[in-house]
């Protein structure tokens, strides 16, 4: 047993001896493969398992070279402590211009980490040295990376100086492919806050700017751009031209692609949607949500009303798996980094390597179960619910039906009733308990409709530039269809009221009966508020109908029609 332990000693001296030479070599090597083949760099740099093992200068140079293959192939940075023990050295022994470059890197590792204060902070000094020493082109990067950082929170405002910032930098340092990029993200934002014609001036600049120096996957994105702003604009005809401009120039056609399907879907032009959406690709999890929510559109504009509902739910379920998931990641990536700081404190006392390499096999193993089981339990409690909310639907039905037969059962026999007092009164008891149930299966028969839910998601839509009611034909159509289903005498009772009312007045009647109070209606009917009181005023006097203060004209029909 001693004989062993003593060989076992003498290996790990001869390993440690060889480990810093050879450490050494991969890092000169990777630093030559950064700019000629970024991913050969990053499986270099991946051979050195235990980075925080180094010396404190190649501990530097690692995380230099790691920060820089991901400017090159956009992959995630090191945990953050390696990035602050690199700003360290550099601080006291680099450039200036690897001081600067550094801090940039840990504001991006902070940000990534979703400490945002650390970020900004860092980043502001960061800027500070730069501009002092006239490194422009890095004091550019630095601001728009700051820009990302309020642009994320949606601080649009400070964006747009940021990226304004940025932009005058690069100019500065004559980096014509960033300066254009600075003026496309100024311009996007622009839009987002629906300076469209600024929006515009502006990204045409960026587009003329990026031809000069010929990077056509800039140049695409830029032109994507554009064509979004004129799709929110309704400038179709030009929307498509730029969409496929920036396909047949970028690599990322994706985003172009997402872009047309919207215009055709907008415009009914459905089966040019549906061949575009052929070249969307079905197994990439970064598109199938999108794709869903593209069928729920097309399906609807087809009156496949199940088939939209169906593609609208596995689109919003989607979307909340993948916020999950995101939100899964980042604490996994936090506690990661935790406990591979706390094992290296671990290694460094008991000189023991395997059991750094175990701990984070078992972390990742236990993460991905469990994500799996979660998703898998999501998946059931999804599907459960929908079953059950179809199951009470139809129950529902049922019930208004053998309430609506009973309550004429009663009423009938009430009348009956009326010399003999106890009987009467317990009977009217009955009734009133009998309509009671009724109204409220009538108001779940509403409230759990999908066209009511569907309804209610288009008045809470901020759509911008809306000229038109947000209620198509089609939809008024349904909105007759399913009042008269749940109230089937509503219709000659308001005939009864007026016989002369106009198909647009009792398309507004039934409108009512769903209930929604004068902002939603003046969202959906695009009319402002006080429109709103005249024509439902003017609906109760033209039905000659005196409603009480504090009864809505839905509860008053509906108590009518009982």
């Amino acid at each position: 047993m001693k004989n062993i332990i003593v060989l076992i000693i003498i290996f790990l001296l001869i390993g440690c001896s060889k480990r810093q030479p050879i450490n050494h070599k991969l890092l000169h090597k990777a630093e030559k493969m950064v700019n000629i083949n970024a991913d050969s760099a990053l499986a270099i740099l991946t051979k050195i398992s235990s980075p925080d093992e180094l010396s404190t200068k190649d501990l530097a140079h690692w995380c230099m070279l790691s920060g820089k293959v991901t400017d090159k192939i956009y992959t995630s940075l090191p945990p953050t402590y390696l990035f602050e023990h690199a700003y360290k050295w550099y601080s006291s022994h680099g450039t200036i211009e690897d001081q600067v470059q550094m801090q940039l890197y840990l504001g991006r590792a902070y940000a990534e980490d979703g400490d945002y204060d650390s970020a900004m902070s860092t980043y502001t000094e960061a800027l500070e040295i730069a501009s002092n020493n006239h490194l422009d082109n890095a004091a550019g990067y630095i601001s728009s990376y700051m820009g990302t950082l309020y642009e994320e929170k949606g601080m649009r405002e400070q964006a747009i100086k940021k990226f304004k910032i940025a932009a005058i930098y690069f100019k500065t340092a004559n980096n014509n492919k960033s300066y254009a990029c600075a003026l496309r993200d100024i311009g996007r934002e622009y839009a987002r806050t629906d300076s469209l014609t600024q929006a515009l001036a502006i990204l045409h600049t960026a587009d003329s700017i990026a031809i000069n120096v010929n990077h056509k996957n800039a140049q695409a994105s830029i032109i994507n751009t554009i064509g979004g702003i004129y799709r929110l604009q309704q400038e179709y005809e030009k929307a498509k031209s730029y969409y496929y401009k920036a396909i047949a120039l970028g690599t990322n056609k994706i985003p172009n692609y997402m872009g047309l399907i919207n215009i055709y879907i907008e415009t009914d032009s459905l089966d040019k949607a549906k061949e575009l959406l052929k070249n969307i690709p079905e197994n990439n999890p970064k598109y199938i949500y999108g794709i869903k929510r593209f069928h729920s559109f097309i399906y609807r504009k087809e009156k496949q009303y199940e088939k939209a509902l169906d593609n609208l739910e596995e689109y919003v379920f989607l979307i909340d798996s993948i916020v999950n998931a995101k939100n899964q990641s980042r604490i996994l990536n936090i506690e990661e980094k935790y406990n591979d700081l706390k094992k290296r404190e671990k290694i460094n006392e008991l000189t023991i390597n395997q059991q750094k390499y175990i701990i984070i096999l078992s972390i990742c193993i236990a993460g991905i179960l469990s994500i799996v089981i979660a998703n898998m339990l999501y998946r059931k409690q999804v599907k459960d619910k929908i079953q059950k909310q179809q199951d009470e639907l139809s129950e529902v039905r049922n019930q208004l039906l053998h309430l609506s037969l009973d309550l004429e059962k009663k009423k009938i026999k009430l009348s009956s009733l009326k010399e003999k007092n106890e009987n009467y009164n317990q009977m009217k008891n009955e009734i009133t308990h009998i309509i009671s149930n009724y109204k409220n299966l009538q108001n779940k028969m509403i409230a759990d409709s999908a066209l009511y839910k569907e309804l209610v998601h288009l008045a809470n839509q901020h759509i911008p530039r809306v000229n038109k009611t947000l209620i198509t034909e089609k939809q008024w159509g349904q909105i007759i269809k399913e009042i008269t289903g749940i109230y089937p005498n509503l219709h000659s009772y308001i005939l009864d009221l007026c016989d002369t009312l106009s198909e647009q007045e009792w398309q507004y009647c039934c409108f009512c009966m769903f209930g929604f109070d004068t902002n939603a209606e003046a969202k959906l009917l695009n009319i402002n508020l006080a429109s709103v009181r005249t024509k439902r005023h003017r609906l109760r006097q033209k039905l000659g109908i005196i409603i009480p203060t504090r009864i809505s004209f839905q509860e008053y029909i509906a108590e009518q029609l009982i």
